[in-house]
């Protein structure tokens, strides 16, 4: 736009049409042209400001006047056309005025209504000085008239057609080729068409794996034995349970083998993943592992075979040749007798008999524990 223009555009219209004045000003003005053509013609990405004095006119000035002055500094007049500006005083008068300043050519009429070079008074939409400075004749010699750009297109839903008549005026207005302007915004429209799917799309995907992730799952466990069972020893009681997930730690207590408990609030992430389990029994040696976390799961516990099969203690008197479970045994030259047998044939206590003598060993022993060979 020329520098001596402050607006690209001045409105004019009358009072009844003010909706669809300020509606036009709002697209024009809230359009952005194409980065590409203001690259290639230097042309500012927005189409502003347009003078629309129901919204620009301060109070207490004298309208025809400062109507003059604003139409003075603008480079477009764009009349809203329609059976009540056709009749308006200051629309036409606007219009003679506007010519005056040699600026003919650059008057763009929108039809909001009525019908352009009627015959009747009633649908006629072009201001009578409209019609005067750009007469339509029959002999296409003489024919000057001028092309409005009807926003009531018939089968065009209004906010299109509001879009269309926006980019026709931004079009004359830049002397631009309207049907390529109109294609370049149907791909910008379809680009962020696209780009706002994707952006929900990516919004719906962000919040259902929030959801997900914020969910939480129970996982069941129990203790199976995985030595050889004896019913004659203490069975597995009270195991200590501890499940490690990064900084948090599941503990829990299984009563008995065959029993289970149930870890809740478990983050499902860890589904799947390996993870650190430990478990502690008396009598079992205690288990520290990793573990491919499932929803239910056994974990293996294995009894300590030294707690009542090794047997260990010493002996005061006479030494001489002792049997235990069995097997015969002899004390060492520190009167220590030590022997371990398989978890099959282990007891809480065993006999210990001599040749003059019995006794009883209560396990688990050490070498604190004393017998005295006496008959």
């Amino acid at each position: 736009m020329e520098a001596n223009y402050k607006y690209f555009a001045f409105i004019s219209f009358q009072s009844a049409d003010a909706k669809d004045a300020v509606r036009l000003q709002h697209a024009i003005e809230n359009y952005r042209l194409p980065a590409v053509l203001c690259k290639e013609a230097n042309f500012p990405r927005r189409i502003k400001p347009l003078y629309c004095y129901i919204n620009d006119m301060h109070a207490g000035e004298e309208l025809m006047q400062e109507l003059k002055s604003r139409m003075e500094q603008s480079r477009y007049l764009i009349v809203v056309c329609s059976p009540r500006s056709a009749k308006s005083v200051y629309v036409n008068s606007g219009i003679d005025y506007f010519v005056s300043l040699g600026r003919r050519d650059s008057i763009i009429p929108v039809i909001v209504d009525g019908v352009p070079y009627s015959s009747s008074p009633e649908t006629e939409c072009f201001p009578e000085a409209l019609r005067r400075h750009f007469p339509k004749d029959p002999d296409p010699l003489k024919d000057h008239s001028i092309l409005g750009i009807n926003i009531r297109e018939a089968g065009v839903s209004r906010r299109k057609a509001y879009d269309r008549a926006m980019l026709m005026v931004v079009a004359r207005m830049l002397q631009l080729d309207f049907d390529g302007l109109l294609l370049r915004d149907k791909q910008r429209r379809r680009k962020r068409t696209v780009f706002g799917s994707l952006t929900a799309l990516l919004m719906v995907l962000a919040l259902g794996l929030t959801w997900f992730f914020s969910q939480t799952v129970d996982v069941k466990m129990q203790v199976e034995e995985t030595t050889p069972h004896n019913e004659y020893l203490p069975p597995c009681t009270n195991t200590v349970l501890r499940l490690y997930l990064d900084k948090e730690q599941k503990t829990d207590t299984i009563a008995a083998l065959g029993e289970a408990t149930v870890l809740h609030h478990i983050p499902p992430r860890y589904i799947g993943k390996d993870v650190r389990v430990s478990l502690t029994a008396k009598d079992y040696l205690p288990l520290d592992t990793m573990i491919t976390l499932q929803r239910e799961m056994r974990l293996p516990i294995r009894r300590d075979a030294d707690i009542y099969g090794h047997i260990r203690f010493r002996v005061i008197g006479k030494q001489q040749v002792l049997r235990i479970a069995g097997c015969n045994v002899s004390p060492d030259t520190d009167a220590l007798v030590e022997l371990s047998l398989p978890i099959e044939e282990q007891r809480t206590s065993y006999p210990v008999e001599w040749a003059d003598g019995r006794d009883t060993l209560f396990m688990p022993c050490g070498e604190d524990d004393i017998i005295e060979l006496v008959q």
